[in-house]
This record gives structure tokens, C-alpha cells and sequence, in this order.
């Protein structure tokens, strides 16, 4: 795995030759992934062992999502008048201060608000940070760029997931909060050493003063709606990214929970985690590659999305399996779903992108789309704190295939361009699945 990593990032490296910008962005983003690695196992379980129930850590993520809603909009609309880098280094430096909060509060309310705070800060700028990676990057070979970009990063939270047990051990659960804490700090702190002579493309708009700016916030709200009724064909679109953002909603929170259900040990869930990390890293470049030979992306995406839905279901089902078999069932479901995830995803961030009207928008865009995954991240969390309260865990991932299919429906009716400009993608913009909390 670590010459895999090595040989990864030596690639990455060469295929951003000239790019400074992005080389900033990537190693911001890989120190940023060892700090989430380490806070992935150990989120789910911590909470819970300050005596947060299942809704009440769904209510917590419920809340956490409202905001983003409305601000992920404005914030993109913002960005594309008046630069990303300000937005982006900003919110990130004082997200990065709230973790290590995390772990000097002890009673479950203060926690909770904590988490709040943290969430809306962090989840209200992913827009804006998706655009600024669209802005830097190249737009030859897309998909195949954007899933060695995703691989490199996606080794180096495999790494951290692997060293997270170590790592608490040592330091104790307190200790890692600090640690990742830091290391998110510092991955902010990179983002400074952007180049910011050659801002954005920014969106044409009436100079300056207090009303042109609550003028374009009030556009960035409304953008959603907006986009439907201008370009009917994106409803597809942005159903599909609510439908497969609530279903990837799941996995953070609760496969850790199921695991330790189903008898996994404690200082064991890091690495069964890190399990299909593991192989979701290897199969995207391949996924990649693939999806830049093809005349067609929806294809590839729908056949990903059906084998997602079957792996939710069989990790489902395990709950129901007898005790010697239900464990190595969901490690197994767990390993398999990273193939047909893999394979898609790239393809997935190069058809957000093929459907933008235009580069002069990206941060309207990709807040739009970022409502519709916030609105999902409201939803989600509740929904699944509800059903794992009456039901069981199993039966959440069984509602998660459920969606799985209906994105799957959504994606097969957007019609792709033969004649689309070459507008580069973000990196991340699909990949909600690393968040800790």
C-alpha cells in the first residue's frame, strides 16, 4: 500500500507539472485526508460514548446540514464576483480550530452545539472549494486526472485509517482531536500560498456597493430553482446528486456502529474501514481511464451505481446471518461496494462538469448542486437515526440501496453533450464519504 501510495503521488506530481495552484491544493488536501483518517473510526463511537443516542447523533447531523442549504449557494454565487481564495482559506482556518473543541467538551449539549458549529462552516464552503479546484485544473483527459487526484488522496486516508488505532492508543481519543486538530490547521494554512494573480473566472454583474452584493446573494439562493426552469434536462441531475448523497450519508456514521454490532473489535474498525478505501483507491484510476475511452458517461455511472445498490442491500442482510458469518458478510459487501464505487466516480465529476452553462458560473453552479447534497445531509441523518432507533442498523442500509436505485433512475435521464465545452472539474465534489463529522 505504501508503494502504491508513493508511485501514486510521483504520478500525481508529474501530471500537475505547471500547475502550481493545484500541486497547493493537492497537499493541502492529502494533510487534510491523514487528519480526517484519523477521526473517521473514532467520530461515530466517541459521540455515542458521551451518551448521544442514535437520533439524537441524526438530529445532530440534521441540524448541522439546515444552513448549507440556503449558504452554499450565496457562497458560490459570491465566489465567482469576488475570488474563491478569501472564501476557501477563511472558513477552513476556522474549521480547523473547532476539532480539537470537540474533545474539551464533555456534556452531550455542548458537544452537539460544537458539532453544529463545526459542520455548518465546513459544509457551507465545500462549493466554493470545489470551484477553485475547477479553476486550476486542466481540461485534457478528465476523468482520467480527477480519479488519480481522488486515488492519491483516497490512499493517504487509507494510510491514516490503518494508523488511527495506533495513533489513539498513544495519544488517547483527546490527544487525536489535537493532533488531527493540528494537521487541519496546517492544511489551511498551505492554501495561503495560492496564487491568487489570476483569480476566477467571476460572473459579469453591476459594480460594487451593499445592494449588488445582497443582489447576487439573493441569485445564489434562488439558483437551484433557477437552473430547473432555465435548463429542464438538469433535473436529472440534481436529483441524482440528493439521492446518491443520501445514500453515501449512511456510511460514516453507522458502518463503524454495525461493525462493533456485529463483533468487530473496537481498535479493529479503523482498518475494516480502511478495507474498501483501500480498493476504491486502486479501482478509480482504472474507472478513470475507462470513462475517457468511452463516447458516453452515463452508462458507466449507471451500471456503478446498480452494483452499489446490491453491496447496501448484502450489507444489510448480514445483520440477519448468524453470528459466526454476519461479520466477515459486511467486511466482504464492504470491500466489494469500493468496485463498482471506484469505477464511476470519476466519470461522475466529469459529467457534473460537462453540464454547466457556463465556466463564468462554476461557483453557482456547484452551489446549486451543493443544496441539493446539503438538503440530503438534512434529511439523512434523522431518517437513518429513526430506522436504526426502531428497526436496527441493517434495515438503514437497506433504505440506503433504495436510494442508491433511485439516483440510479435520475443519472440514466441526463443527456449528455457530444459538443460540451472543456470545463474542468472538481476533485471532490462527489466525494462526501471521508467527512468525520
Amino acid at each position: 500500500m505504501i508503494h502504491q501510495g508513493v508511485r501514486a503521488i510521483r504520478e500525481m506530481y508529474g501530471l500537475t507539472a505547471g500547475l502550481t495552484n493545484l500541486r497547493v491544493m493537492l497537499g493541502s488536501g492529502l494533510v487534510g485526508m491523514v487528519a480526517a483518517g484519523l477521526l473517521n473510526p473514532v467520530m461515530p463511537l466517541y459521540l455515542r460514548s458521551r451518551g448521544l443516542g442514535f437520533q439524537e447523533i441524526g438530529v445532530l447531523y440534521t441540524v448541522g446540514s439546515l444552513l448549507p442549504i440556503f449558504v452554499q449557494p450565496v457562497l458560490g454565487t459570491l465566489s465567482d464576483r469576488h475570488g474563491r481564495k478569501p472564501f476557501v482559506v477563511g472558513l477552513s482556518l476556522i474549521t480547523s480550530l473547532m476539532v480539537p473543541a470537540v474533545a474539551l467538551v464533555d456534556d452531550p449539549k455542548p458537544l452537539a452545539a460544537v458539532m453544529i458549529l463545526k459542520m455548518l462552516l465546513s459544509r457551507s464552503a465545500a462549493p466554493v472549494s470545489n470551484a477553485m479546484v475547477a479553476d486550476f485544473a486542466p481540461t485534457k483527459q478528465r476523468a482520467t486526472i480527477f480519479a488519480m487526484l481522488d486515488a492519491t488522496s483516497n490512499l493517504v486516508f487509507v494510510a491514516a485509517l490503518f494508523a488511527s488505532s495506533a495513533v489513539i492508543r498513544a495519544l488517547s481519543v483527546s490527544g487525536t482531536f489535537f493532533l488531527a486538530g493540528g494537521l487541519f490547521l496546517v492544511s489551511s494554512l498551505l492554501l495561503l500560498s495560492l496564487d491568487d494573480a489570476r483569480p476566477a473566472p467571476r460572473a459579469d454583474a453591476a459594480a460594487g456597493g451593499v445592494r449588488a452584493g445582497w443582489r447576487l446573494a439573493f441569485q445564489g439562493l434562488l439558483s437551484p430553482m433557477t437552473y430547473v426552469k432555465q435548463h429542464p434536462g438538469l433535473l436529472g441531475l440534481f436529483l441524482w446528486q440528493f439521492f446518491f448523497t443520501f445514500a453515501l450519508a449512511l456510511f460514516p456514521t453507522y458502518l463503524p456502529l454495525y461493525a462493533v454490532e456485529l463483533g468487530a473489535p473496537r481498535e479493529m474498525v479503523g482498518p475494516l474501514v480502511a478495507v474498501s478505501w483501500l480498493v476504491f483507491a486502486f479501482v478509480q484510476p482504472f474507472g478513470g481511464r475507462l470513462s475517457d475511452r468511452l463516447p458516453r458517461r452515463v452508462g458507466l455511472i449507471t451500471l456503478g451505481q446498480a452494483g452499489m445498490a446490491v453491496m447496501a442491500a448484502v450489507l444489510g442482510a448480514s445483520g440477519w446471518l448468524p453470528h459466526g458469518y454476519a461479520l466477515g458478510s459486511l467486511v466482504v459487501a464492504w470491500m466489494l461496494l469500493a468496485v463498482p464505487d471506484g469505477l464511476h466516480r470519476s466519470s461522475a465529476a466529469a459529467l457534473v462538469v460537462e453540464q454547466v452553462p457556463s465556466p463564468t458560473e462554476r461557483g453557482r453552479f456547484m452551489g446549486a448542486l451543493g443544496s441539493c447534497a446539503a438538503l440530503a445531509g438534512v434529511l439523512a441523518p434523522i431518517t437513518y437515526g429513526f430506522v436504526a432507533q426502531k428497526a436496527g442498523i441493517g434495515f438503514t442500509f437497506l433504505l440506503s440501496s433504495v436510494s442508491f436505485v433511485l439516483a440510479l433512475g435520475c443519472v440514466s435521464r441526463v443527456r449528455e453533450s457530444t459538443d460540451a465545452p472543456p470545463v474542468a472539474a472538481p476533485v471532490a465534489a462527489l466525494t462526501p464519504t471521508s467527512e468525520p463529522g
